[in-house]
């Protein structure tokens, strides 16, 4: 199968590519909106850098990417090509955005996802959940630091829905009991400024080093208030960490209350932070990150993602 991809999203791009070039595919990797950012993870041996002539399935993570995609159709004669879209983020409800999903096959990457986009845009979608590299993500033998706190999730582009406006009240609760709690933010972080807490440490990492900074924390919290599921939430759990998050819809796929995490009910700062205390001040239980890590893997292993998608490709092209 030859099989154009758009970069888009190359953390979890890249294991996928990796795995359909090793299943003896063509594997083409093309930029539209989007420059694939080699620092945030290597493009695979065997990815062919160039456009190809005659794909059999156009792969995009973008709106805007299927437009490129069309106008790469009519100017190689190629109507027939069929354009598959992975909705990474919650499917958009500008006016004009349901016009250009008509002209690709919708894939959602959780079950919210898709009823979301059904209840917009009354377009049906597979549910295809973000790939997880195990081999990368995986249980570590050494403990983490048991003040660390790793917060995710910050690379979202609508930054409003990140919950700043409770992750601060959050922290302040916890640094009135246990000043010696270590924040550490991944990504980009404009609201937070490390001078108004006395333990906060921000940076951005490659996709490559996050299992890495997972594995050294406690717990991994996310304080967004409306999302699918983040592949950094994915990672983190397939690394064995606690996880505390809000409530939301979308991640009962994944997280059971106090069996493979914790949801906190929205938007309860005090439990959230009592939430973190215990966590930094007791024992973990290691089944809670044991389980966490076994649901997500039955959903999210790269090697059955690649093979959905080619199911999805092989139907797409029929």
């Amino acid at each position: 199968m030859k099989i154009q991809v758009y970069a888009c999203h190359e953390g979890v791009q890249e294991s996928l590519l990796r795995e359909w070039v090793a299943r003896g595919h063509e594997v083409y990797l093309t930029e539209g909106v989007t420059q694939w950012d080699e620092e945030r993870a290597p493009v695979a041996e065997g990815v062919i850098r160039e456009w190809p002539k005659d794909p059999d399935i156009i792969w995009v993570g973008s709106p805007q990417d299927v437009g490129q995609a069309l106008k790469y159709k009519w100017k190689k004669f190629k109507p027939g090509i069929p354009i598959v879209l992975t909705h990474w983020w919650v499917p958009s409800t500008k006016r004009l955005a349901g016009t250009v999903y008509k002209f690709a096959h919708q894939v959602s990457v959780c079950e919210f996802g898709r009823k979301y986009l059904m209840e917009h845009w009354n377009m049906d979608s597979d549910v295809i959940y973000c790939p997880v590299d195990g081999d990368i993500f995986t249980l570590r033998k050494e403990d983490p630091d048991p003040k660390r706190v790793l917060v995710v999730g910050n690379h979202f582009p609508s930054r409003p829905i990140m919950g700043w406006e409770y992750l601060v009240p959050i922290m302040d609760k916890v640094y009135q009991k246990d000043p010696e709690v270590h924040f550490e933010f991944l990504g980009v972080n404009p609201e937070i400024n490390p001078d108004d807490f006395p333990n906060i440490s921000t940076r951005s990492v490659p996709q490559n080093e996050m299992p890495d900074y997972q594995a050294r924390a406690r717990c991994v919290v996310i304080t967004t208030t409306f999302n699918l599921i983040p592949h950094s939430l994915l990672g983190a759990m397939a690394l064995g960490r606690n996880i505390v998050a809000f409530d939301l819809e979308s991640l009962h796929e994944v997280i059971e209350h106090e069996k493979s995490g914790f949801l906190i009910p929205c938007y309860d700062t005090g439990l959230f932070a009592e939430r973190i205390l215990n966590l930094t001040s007791t024992p973990v239980d290691p089944e809670i990150g044991r389980k966490g890590r076994e649901n997500v893997m039955a959903k999210t292993d790269y090697r059955l993602v690649a093979s959905q998608y080619e199911e999805v490709f092989e139907k797409v092209m029929k």
